[in-house]
């Protein structure tokens, strides 16, 4: 009987529990990576380097971004390598960055999404000066953030 009961008590309470979500996702479930782009050098900075700057990951089709400054980019879901390519007229530089993800469950509503820590970068100098890292991990309350310099 008391077997019964507890059953009848779970059923309840998930039906309960189920009922009460209004299957929306309330929460941010953007983990980016926020590049901002510093222009010390004249000759580029002459060329208007960083109006016709665009970035995109040869990996990915859909990966154009342009700004003005700041970028907002995309790590891999799906590799511990995310690769950038930086265009500007006829210059270009690539960035691999490597990182660990771990997916986290937010809720039943979102599901799950990635959480990202730096490792490394390496980059070509065609025009790339160096790279700072502001912060190495990616969460959905905070950003990363990336200083490269050209």
């Amino acid at each position: 009987m008391k077997r019964i009961f507890r059953l009848v008590l779970f059923i309840l309470f998930s039906f309960i529990a189920y009922n009460c979500s209004d299957n929306k996702c309330n929460e941010s479930v953007d983990v980016e990576l926020k590049a901002e782009i510093i222009v010390k050098d004249t000759i580029l900075e002459n060329a208007n380097f960083i109006d016709s700057l665009s970035i995109y990951s040869p990996l990915w089709l859909d990966s154009v971004h342009y700004s003005s400054i700041n970028y907002l980019l995309d790590l891999s879901p799906f590799s511990n390598t995310t690769t950038f390519i930086f265009t500007s007229q006829l210059w270009k530089d690539t960035v691999w960055i490597l990182h660990e993800r771990q997916l986290v469950y937010l809720s039943q509503e979102c599901g799950f999404v990635n959480y990202y820590t730096i490792d490394s970068a390496w980059y070509t100098s065609n025009n790339i000066d160096s790279i700072e890292w502001v912060n190495k991990k990616l969460t959905t309350q905070n950003d990363g953030h990336l200083k490269i310099y050209f």
